[in-house]
């Protein structure tokens, strides 16, 4: 069987890794998406509920053709729903509801193919849509040209945090503060520093990661899979054998210049359960030498705030350069420093005066907006 796990474009390889640290399973990867072989349905529903890359996870029944034209689109459905058995999942008196997420241009909706999946699937079955708790949810993603059907064993958004209640304007989704942490290859045993941290994303999504906390430890009962009538009570439960192992050696600093944020950080870590696992400190960049002994961060790993309305050039320019020559102090020899901007080159050129360089970089998509990732590392 094949499962499918969808995340950012830009960052399947990170899926990827994380399907096979999980699953064991080989992986294939096409734009935002990683597919998987999978021996067990309850493979899909670890997956399902440890994943910190994953916006869903669904059992693939077949993939089909998306054309930019509705008709066209439809028909290649209808096609892929007449050779698929569906009867495992509908037996007699279950009810179901379609879903469906787009990316792309195309001239329909995804409400369009919601609604006309659904119509296709009652019309094939005659069983029931529940559109508030039904037995099954199928669900379509089209991501411009693949058309992606299956059994969603989400049931919910997976890039959506719980604890993210506190938040910031500029706060990064869970799933791409994970992303970057594993970009940056962030090991368990390592210091790590956020000196940007606002709310905190990134060192909570190190503390569950480091701590091996299953993202969706405090939300079991809105996952999909719990309610599917073709898994037994005994898979279920073997999702949840071992839940947390909080014997890390690392040590996460979440940093940030301004204290509603630390506060709002502390907050969200402690509705995620990692709060004793990270310090927290308000501290303006400048002054991080005086907390930190030279060398003594592995990782660093930030969004900084960029130009804008609010914050000048001039002002970015300058908060650049103090955080570079901070970053020289603090760093490890052989540390790194990994960076998400919309706009790089400001940063390449203030890192270059500290004779930090570039030693990988990539673009990624947060949404439709478009973002670079920067691993820096010192020039020898």
């Amino acid at each position: 069987m094949k499962g499918v796990l969808f995340t950012h474009r830009g960052f399947e390889d990170v899926a990827a890794r994380e399907v096979k640290e999980i699953t064991g399973a080989s992986t294939e990867t096409t734009e935002g998406t990683v597919s998987f072989d999978a021996k067990s349905l309850a493979e899909i529903c670890s997956l399902t509920y440890r994943s910190q890359s994953a916006a869903k996870v669904m059992l693939l029944l077949f993939e089909f053709q998306a054309w930019f034209d509705y008709e066209r689109t439809c028909e290649s459905l209808k096609k892929g729903l007449s050779d698929t058995d569906m009867s495992q999942w509908l037996e007699k008196d279950l009810t179901f509801k379609a879903t469906c997420g787009r990316l792309g241009e195309h001239r329909y909706t995804s409400q369009d193919i919601m609604l006309e999946t659904g119509r296709l699937i009652k019309d094939r079955t005659g069983r029931d849509i529940d559109l508030e708790s039904p037995d099954t949810i199928f669900h379509v993603q089209i991501i411009n040209s693949r058309g992606y059907f299956g059994v969603d064993f989400s049931g919910i958004d997976l890039s959506k945090r719980d604890y993210r209640i506190f938040t910031h304007p500029a706060a990064l989704k869970g799933t791409a503060a994970y992303c970057l942490l594993r970009t940056a290859d962030y090991k368990r045993t390592e210091t790590l520093l956020d000196p940007f941290s606002r709310s905190g994303i990134i060192p909570i999504e190190a503390a569950l990661f480091a701590s091996k906390t299953p993202v969706n430890l405090h939300r079991k009962e809105s996952l999909a899979f719990m309610h599917l009538k073709p898994l037994t009570e005994e898979e279920v439960q073997q999702v949840f054998a071992a839940d947390a192992n909080r014997d890390f050696k690392g040590r996460i600093h979440c940093i940030d210049s301004s204290m509603p944020s630390i506060t709002s950080a502390q907050k969200n870590a402690k509705l995620a359960g990692v709060n004793k696992l990270i310090s927290f400190s308000r501290i303006e960049v400048e002054w991080l030498d005086t907390k930190f002994s030279k060398g003594e961060v592995d990782r660093i790993i930030t969004s900084p705030p960029e130009a804008s309305k609010k914050i000048g050039q001039n002002f970015a320019d300058k908060l650049y350069k103090e955080f570079f020559y901070q970053c020289d102090y603090v760093l490890a020899e052989k540390g790194t420093v990994t960076l998400l901007a919309r706009n790089p080159e400001p940063l390449i050129r203030h890192a270059s005066q500290y004779k930090f360089t570039p030693a990988a970089e990539r673009t990624v998509f947060l949404g439709k907006e478009e973002w670079k990732v920067l691993r820096l590392g010192r020039s020898s």
